[in-house]
């Protein structure tokens, strides 16, 4: 054990079958460590119920037991500990979205819980800004992030659940440029004919007002603001000003002053879905998703990433945008593209444009191939297209164009 934090040391073995490598992170709640499969050897990132404020670690017969620091305390312990059986709950219920980071397993031990997930690679979104010149995130670039995580939001409020922390430290951009949405241990049902009585948890800049009390009316309109906010920010480099100062009266400044590269047609977007009054603010995610959109297409003079495919003559067209993978294949239900050829692989392949570098990238993901003029790409690696190149899926019948216009 870390005798600075009580952090578990590493090497240490959970359930019989997970090696702690490191400590990712530390929060009020909870601690998140590196572990390793001692079986299979594959990486995991486990979630572990720690209240800094209500626990200490303690020694007994050998383990490293988590104690309420006192009788007043076991209660609160013991009713955090059912929320976070709650989050590992929600993160499987949530496993199909490719957005949502998945949930191997759980159990408890310790004294304690501890939550199994995939291990996400590459960098939150604060740190993902921090890289980018001028430490903000380019107009194209946030906006594909933003209306990732809209969509997938708008399946979530879909079984009736908030997320209610959403900002640049619980969004994931990983390698490939995929986003994933973690932390969800200030999730909780909803229901929208009522006022429920939730937690109070607030991330100032990115919680709406309504969030500031028990009783505050919560719903899909409270995610939006914090999302909205995280757009904000990460475009502007300037942190929301508290909503409860907003509230009060005080006025934020519009995005299209901070940063000439937005129009106003988007910054009023963002002000209505930043509206402090939760009545007077857009209320679902695909209300915002939808005006977030129209916003940024008109300011980009209808200039977007096209894919046209040609079967034996036969030509079909889509467009795109930039940042957002593209997945191509027989399957309908897992597909952007459907193509209903024998050959095609359930999932053939997925395109993204990368708008900084002005090119679509390719990724083979069938056992049949996906070729260019250079030949086999191979199945799970990638290759970098220029507009006005092509690709073809197992044979030249199936070709696949790139343009951006």
């Amino acid at each position: 054990m870390d005798i600075n934090n009580g952090s578990l040391e590493n090497g240490y073995i959970l359930d019989q079958k997970y090696s702690i490598k490191k400590i990712l992170g530390i929060g009020g709640f909870g601690r998140t460590y590196l572990a390793e499969s001692i079986w299979t050897g594959e990486d995991f990132a486990i979630k572990e119920y720690f209240p800094n404020d209500w626990a200490v670690r303690s020694y007994n017969d050998g383990r490293m037991i988590l104690m309420p620091k006192d009788g007043e305390r076991e209660k609160l312990f013991v009713h955090g500990l059912s929320i976070f059986v709650d989050e590992a709950r929600i993160l499987r219920g949530l496993s199909d979205d490719d957005a949502v980071v998945d949930v191997k397993d759980f159990f408890y031990e310790n004294n304690t819980g501890y939550i199994v997930m995939e291990y996400v690679r590459g960098d939150t979104l604060a740190n993902f800004m921090k890289k980018r010149k001028g430490n903000v995130i380019e107009p194209d670039v946030a906006e594909a992030i933003i209306i990732s995580v809209a969509k997938s939001m708008s399946k979530i409020h879909s079984l009736n659940l908030l997320h209610r922390d959403i900002s640049p430290d619980n969004i994931m951009i990983q390698p490939d440029g995929k986003v994933k949405l973690i932390d969800f241990g200030a999730t909780r049902i909803y229901a929208l004919d009522k006022t429920v009585d939730m937690s109070v948890m607030i991330k100032p800049g990115f919680a709406p007002v309504e969030q500031y009390s028990r009783s505050g009316k919560q719903g899909p309109w409270t995610d939006v603001y914090a999302l909205a906010a995280t757009y904000y920010f990460i475009v502007s480099g300037n942190k929301p000003l508290l909503a409860s100062d907003r509230y009060a009266g005080i006025e934020q400044p519009p995005l299209w002053e901070l940063n000439n590269c937005i129009s106003k047609e988007v910054s009023d977007v963002i002000e209505h879905a930043m509206e402090p009054n939760y009545k007077n603010r857009i209320q679902t995610m695909d209300v915002f998703a939808a005006e977030f959109e129209k916003a940024y297409r008109h300011i980009s003079n209808d200039v977007y990433p096209h894919i046209m495919l040609n079967i034996n003559g036969r030509y079909k067209k889509w467009k795109f945008l930039a940042g957002i993978v593209i997945k191509i294949g027989r399957s309908e239900s897992e597909c952007d593209i459907c193509i209903e050829e024998p050959d095609v692989s359930r999932v053939h392949c997925e395109v993204v444009y990368d708008n900084a570098l002005n090119q679509f990238r390719v990724t083979d993901l069938s056992k049949n191939g996906t070729y260019t003029k250079s030949g086999l790409i191979g199945k799970s690696k990638y290759v970098m297209l220029n507009t006005g190149e092509t690709f073809y899926l197992v044979d030249e019948s199936i070709k696949l164009y790139l343009e951006v216009r």
